[in-house]
């Protein structure tokens, strides 16, 4: 029978209780989870989560929230009417009357509990002395013998079942199984050609031969990279205030999944991430893996805009090898590192110096966009010719000492002259007019399409009439009117410094300006009231093959008073130097009224003329002299920059290098952002904070695992690579277990929904423990020593019968195992937002197989100081709404709505298991989106212009793989000819069957 989707929201008005995670749960966890929890559940009940809590034991629920008195919990712990003790805990203290007190309390308030919140026992003194089960290594493991299971993982999972006093489900039909592995390994519905095809085959190996065909497809890696791209917080945003675009984050995002397809052994795939750049230098394309350190949010203000040796330079540094650091070892080893940057870890064997061996082996590197080619021979091309000029520039530079070292008689005699030029030049005295400053002058620019700004802090708030720039021309430079006045620009002004919402004064940002030489141009700025003035370059003016902005004056009139005078200057960057500053914007001091009366006129003007004229023609008489006394360097000079410029013409020859957002050491400068020279001195930081430096220390790993040595000796003086190399060493180590054991569990929890352990990134005493310790040992040691191929695991985890079996629901397994942690059944699982919106693409004809390339961006985008993304200006119809979800453009401060919605990854956070809500939210998104509109609409045309014999039984097919029943088709045939097609379609795209995984 069709069931509609429609979920609603449940409001309740509690009251104000004790806090769960100071109050609650350390209670529970000291003196009721040593029984109920874990693999024991004595009284048939766990306190694990509110979920066990409310599903209660052999007697019914334990917890009743907002009914103390209905709640067997209180009545557990409470003492006996006879005046006998409580009946628990059995093994421990009673609890004391406020503790009683306060989970009554708690109780009467609602009994908040996170939903993602799972309780484990404290351990006693005596079991936290040894080794924690993640630490320990890998145990060589013999499946249990069990009658019916063929494969090892139904060895554990039977033996483990029959322990529980439960059995598995039958086999799922081969509808259902089809459809569970097409969504599972493409994150897409199977076609009904797939489904006929796979029901006809009667053969043995059928079931093989279909994950063999759906794990040799290329939509394999689109899925399964999705999943990584979660637990690595990929996104293509920076991130944080600013939250600007990162244009080329794509191609990690790319290798990815190429990597996946093409099953790269586990252990080559955590080297290439870490240390790919160094490891395979003959695979130049193996930079992009890299961006895995690079993957999460960075601080754009705190790298660009904040000056260097300030306090919140080093946080911002501190902070981003913190997001390294806790990327790496959460996701390749599941653990807590980050826990100890101001302290040892409370829980886990984890000291402070530890995590700072960890900070520096990043301490070399920064997050950029990097250059990269990936064709080999390019590469080597351009490797080839790049040394090679910088052995001529090396020569070169050799050749001119050389020839400075050369004398004779009459090299003397000349320059002595030229001296006594320069002598009399220094001696003319500076003209009376001349001013102490030319204005402001940005930082040089290497290219004229740069982005530079300058504002104003205007003294208070009120109306603006015109805004006036008076260009300059500098003392230094009195030929050149109009110096550094921007080609491209626009004006805005704002109550906000960081000109969130600005109104915009003037836009030339389209077209070159004309010059204004030496005129002040003013823009009316109609009265609006604001407090800040910006100016922003988008082309720069031309120097000397380089670029820069100039201003002689910013001037911000109210009335008739510039009331820039009182203002405050701030800039992207400023050279500050000689007679530039930015405080020179507002002196009042105008460079254009200095060389008004005429002085280039003057007899003063014209000896210097004379004398810069003589000097020039004095140094080419020395250079020509030199070059007859040393004709043999002469002409090698000639001859190396004649190759020079061959070889710069070569190398301007070769394609275009890509761009990927990785770490490196080497990248262009941009504000205050540059290169770092050499690695980076890192501290033990005495509660974390930066002014409390104590040991210096070199890069390691963690001490608690002594079977691995952790201390990376020899790599003084080294490349900042050998750091990275040898974390990847040491994280690949066969004897490693977190890291084999935190691999096979991702890998589970993404085909059963949980995982062996349900804390993916935290193994640690603060996690969870394995439901099913031998197997996860047995698959952490099989995985690694069959080579690390992911393909292998799949075919092994979907060719069990534990996830072969159906979902049917038994109420008496269930109060056994209402969590199904030991998999009595297959998980009934929701599609999460991007299998769910890639799967309607499909069914409605309109998805695009494009792989690879730059992300689509489903939004409007106005490229700003703070960048606009508006999702809802962007049409439904628009072709970048049909691409894969995995090819979206991730903006991290403003996700699409739709994908927030239903419960879609938050690129700014480390997700190793996404959330899964209930919300009324859901069904209005689902029913009422433009793209839920936009594709039912494609979805019936497709109907249509296939002219199937029954359209009915084909809508079916694509969207249910299976046929409508009888009363399924009494219902929508007169829905079809009442509201048309679209409205049957867009019903189908909302029900239970379509939107859940059996």
């Amino acid at each position: 029978m069709l069931v509609i989707f429609l979920w609603a929201a449940s409001l309740c008005s509690v009251q104000d209780g004790p806090d769960f995670e100071a109050e609650v749960a350390p209670i529970l966890e000291r003196s009721c989870l040593e029984c109920h929890g874990g693999e024991k559940r004595r009284g048939g009940f766990s306190l694990e989560t509110r979920e066990t809590a409310l599903e209660g034991g052999k007697k019914g629920p334990v917890l009743t929230p907002g009914d103390p008195s209905g709640s067997r919990m209180i009545e557990l712990v409470s003492p006996r009417e006879d005046g006998r003790a409580p009946r628990m805990p059995r093994q421990r203290d009673p609890l004391t009357k406020a503790e009683v007190s306060l989970l009554t309390r708690w109780i009467e308030a609602g009994a908040t509990w996170p939903s993602d919140r799972r309780l484990s026992a404290r351990e006693d003194e005596a079991e936290e002395s040894g080794t924690w089960w993640s630490w320990a290594p890998l145990r060589e493991v013999t499946p249990p013998k069990v009658s019916g299971a063929g494969n090892p993982i139904d060895a554990f999972i039977f033996s483990k079942l029959q322990d529980e006093g439960l059995a598995p489900n039958p086999p799922a039909d081969p509808r259902t199984l089809i459809r569970r592995l097409t969504y599972d390994l493409h994150g897409l519905p199977p076609t009904p050609a797939e489904i006929d095809a796979f029901l006809k085959d009667d053969t043995p190996g059928a079931t093989e031969r279909l994950i063999d065909r759906l794990l040799a497809s290329p939509r394999y890696g689109e899925r399964w990279g999705r999943h990584w791209l979660d637990v690595v917080h990929y996104g293509d945003s920076h991130g944080y205030d600013k939250d600007k675009p990162r244009p080329n984050a794509w191609p990690y995002r790319d290798w990815v999944i190429r990597a996946l397809n093409e099953d790269l052994p586990y252990a080559e795939w955590i080297r290439r991430q870490l240390a790919g750049d160094v490891l395979f230098e003959d695979q130049p394309s193996v930079v992009a893996a890299t961006g895995f350190i690079a993957a999460g949010p960075w601080d754009f203000v705190g790298h660009v805009e904040l000056r260097e040796g300030t306090r919140d330079k080093r946080i911002t540094r501190s902070l981003d090898r913190d997001d390294m650091v806790m990327t790496t070892m959460s996701t390749f080893a599941s653990t807590t590192v980050h826990c100890a940057r101001c302290h040892d870890h409370k829980f886990d064997p984890i000291p402070q110096r530890d995590y700072y061996r960890l900070q520096s082996v990043f301490a070399g590197i920064d997050r950029a966009d990097r250059e990269y080619d990936p064709d080999p021979k390019v590469h080597r091309v351009r490797a080839e010719l790049r040394e090679r000029l910088t052995e001529i520039d090396g020569r070169l530079t050799a050749i001119e000492e050389d020839l400075q070292g050369v004398t004779s008689p009459e090299l003397v005699r000349e320059e002595q002259v030229l001296q006594a030029l320069h002598s009399e030049l220094a001696a003319l005295p500076q003209p009376a007019e001349s001013t102490p400053s030319n204005g402001y002058h940005s930082t040089i620019a290497t290219e004229a399409d740069v982005t530079k700004w300058v504002q104003l802090e205007l003294p208070g708030e009120g109306p603006i009439d015109r805004i006036v720039l008076v260009p300059a021309r500098p003392v230094d430079f009195p030929d050149t009117p109009g110096f550094g006045f921007p080609l491209r620009f626009r004006i805005e002004i704002s109550d906000s410094p960081s000109f969130e919402d600005p109104i915009l004064v003037a836009d030339h940002s389209k077209d070159d300006f004309e010059s204004p030489g030496d005129v002040p141009v003013s823009f009316g700025a109609e009265g609006h009231s604001a407090r800040h003035v910006r100016l922003t370059a988008l082309r720069l003016w031309e120097r000397r093959s380089d670029w820069v902005l100039a201003l002689s004056e910013m001037q911000v009139y109210r009335g008739e008073e510039n009331v820039a005078r009182r203002s405050e200057v701030t800039a992207l960057d400023s050279i500050e130097a000689g007679f530039w500053s930015k405080r020179y914007l507002i002196d009042g001091r105008s460079s254009r009224e200095v060389l008004e009366p005429g002085l280039p006129g003057s007899d003063l003007e014209k000896r210097r003329d004379e004398l810069l004229s003589s000097i020039t023609t004095a140094q080419d008489r020395i250079a020509a002299l030199r070059q007859r006394l040393r004709p043999d360097l002469d002409r090698e000079r000639a001859a190396l920059q004649e190759e020079k410029r061959q070889t710069e013409a070569r190398l301007a020859a070769l394609p275009e290098p890509g761009l990927v957002y990785a770490a490196t050491s080497d990248f262009r400068k941009e504000g205050q952002f540059r290169p770092p020279e050499g690695i980076r001195p890192i501290h033990v930081l005495g509660r974390g904070d930066v002014d409390q430096p104590l040991e210096e220390v070199g890069p390691g790993a963690l001490s608690g695992l002594p079977s691995l040595d952790h201390h990376f000796r020899g790599l003084e003086g080294s490349s900042e690579g050998r750091r990275r190399a040898a974390l990847a060493a040491w994280l690949t180590d066969p004897e490693n277990p977190l890291t084999w054991r935190s691999i096979v569990n991702r890998v589970w929890q993404y085909h059963f929904g949980r995982g062996l352990v349900d804390t993916p990134n935290d193994f640690g005493r603060m996690g969870s423990s394995p439901t099913h310790p031998e197997l996860l040992d047995w698959l952490a040691a099989w995985f690694r020593d069959q080579g690390g191929s992911f393909k292998a695991l799949h075919r092994l985890i979907l060719t069990s019968q534990a996830y072969q079996q159906s979902s049917e629901h038994h109420e008496g397994a269930s109060m056994m195992d209402g969590g199904n942690r030991f998999l009595w059944r297959a998980p009934r699982r929701r599609l999460e937002a991007e299998a769910l919106r890639d799967g309607i693409l499909a069914v409605s004809g309109q998805i695009d197989w494009t792989m690879g390339g730059p992300p689509a961006q489903q939004f409007f985008f106005k490229d700003d100081h703070s960048p606009v993304y508006d999702y809802r200006r962007l049409p439904a119809s628009d072709p970048a709404q049909k691409r894969r979800s995995v090819y979206r453009f991730l903006v991290r401060s403003v996700p699409d709505p739709f994908f927030e919605c239903l419960d879609a990854a938050n690129p700014s956070a480390l997700v190793a298991k996404r959330t899964e809500t209930l919300t009324a939210q859901h069904a209005l998104a689902l029913l009422n989106d433009p793209f839920i509109l936009e594709q039912a609409k494609h979805l019936a045309a497709r109907i249509q212009r296939e002219q199937p014999a029954d359209p009915l039984s084909r809508l079916f097919a694509l969207c249910l793989g299976r046929e409508p029943t009888e009363e399924e088709r009494e219902l929508l045939a007169p829905l079809a000819l009442e509201l048309g097609w679209p409205a049957v379609t867009r019903l189908i795209l909302n029900t239970n069957e379509f939107l859940f995984i059996d």
